[in-house]
């Protein structure tokens, strides 16, 4: 349902640029993809999607809040000034941060807790029930959702958006992947997350993106529970570690060629990308790994097929770099936001089109 709807907003702003004379007007990707994965988020958690001021008010605190978690002082590298208040560097700015994030929780989701059991199917209102019941308190439910919502809908976005660029990028790749979706869904229908299993080369599409473009490069912060060396280094009890995962699926050592766009590599190797094969941790490993590894590959794999099969993608001007730099924080995104052009399939002709917009219509 939600990548249908995000075909059809896709559409609607062509549509709107061709009535206005502004012919194959660029798109920008992310909007999309911020939109599609947020509502997909909160109908499993609350059973229903954000308003619009809601999901723009989220957006904006996870913009913030990736910052915050990005940004260090001089506190962090200095042993002996550890502890020394840092109220007059970041505390105030961590705090405004906490009470503006509660202030949106409250009024986005504790507002379900009037709603029946009875009427309501979300995860979040078995966490409220465990409220009432005073096993969880407000704090520990609104932990949990956030979590939750932040770790599932930015972090997904920002990896199919990096796919999406690498392919237009790689136009071979996109019309192997395109190849792949018309032989296995057609183009009477729409793909649905029932086809995944029978898209490999889709599948290998996101496992590379994955493993070039993780959106947590270094994962988040963990402590070392006891004195360890490694590599000849040595690890303090109670030392905040930090994972590189990006350097790690990037090595030449294990990759042929890491910086290449080249999903092929998993067609040749079964390589798992869900923590097993220490090449390649996008989600982590061990009892901390990223609960929704599944979830999420799916989700990505079902967008980006929607996208691939109903429309093909390039760059606004022929011949021009796409701008493949990183935004520094916590979450590594597209310094600057992917735009390209969608040029409606034939896949498209499933959702009701104008007559003229059918015209530019690839068969």
């Amino acid at each position: 349902m939600e990548a249908r709807s995000m075909v059809v907003s896709v559409l609607r702003d062509l549509m709107s640029n061709a009535n206005d004379g502004q012919a194959r007007k660029p798109v920008i990707v992310r909007k999309y993809l911020a939109a599609v994965v947020l509502n997909t988020i909160s109908r499993l958690m609350i059973g229903k999607e954000f308003g619009t001021e809601e999901g723009q008010e989220f957006k904006s605190i996870v913009e913030k809040e990736h910052l915050l978690s990005g940004s260090g002082t001089l506190f962090d590298h200095v042993w002996w000034l550890k502890w020394v208040s840092s109220w007059f560097i970041s505390d105030k700015e961590f705090l405004g941060h906490k009470d503006r994030r509660t202030k949106w929780f409250r009024g986005a989701i504790m507002v379900e807790e009037d709603v029946p059991i009875e009427d309501h199917k979300g995860f979040v209102r078995k966490l409220l029930v465990l409220k009432e019941q005073k096993e969880l308190s407000e704090e520990t439910v609104g932990g949990l959702v956030w979590n939750m919502l932040t770790a599932g809908a930015d972090t997904t976005a920002v990896v199919i958006e990096w796919a999406m660029a690498e392919m237009i990028k790689c136009p071979t790749v996109q019309q192997k992947a395109q190849q792949e979706l018309d032989s296995v869904v057609g183009k009477q229908r729409l793909m649905s997350e029932s086809d995944i299993p029978k898209l490999p080369y889709l599948q290998c599409v996101v496992k590379e993106a994955l493993r070039l473009h993780p959106s947590t490069p270094l994962m988040l912060p963990h402590k070392a529970s006891e004195t360890v060396w490694v590599g000849g280094y040595k690890v303090p009890k109670g030392a905040t570690v930090y994972v590189n995962v990006q350097a790690i699926g990037r090595d030449p050592a294990n990759w042929r060629n890491p910086y290449e766009f080249r999903p092929e590599r998993f067609l040749q190797e079964e390589t798992d990308v869900k923590g097993r094969d220490f090449r390649v941790l996008p989600f982590g490993s061990g009892r901390r790994m990223c609960p929704a590894a599944q979830l999420s590959m799916n989700l990505m794999t079902l967008v980006m097929g929607n996208l691939l099969q109903c429309f093909s993608w390039s760059s606004p001007i022929p011949g021009e770099k796409i701008d493949m730099s990183e935004n520094p924080g916590l979450l590594c995104n597209m310094r600057t936001p992917l735009q390209a052009i969608a040029l409606p399939r034939a896949a498209s002709r499933v959702i009701p089109l104008p007559l003229d917009l059918n015209r530019n219509v690839i068969t």
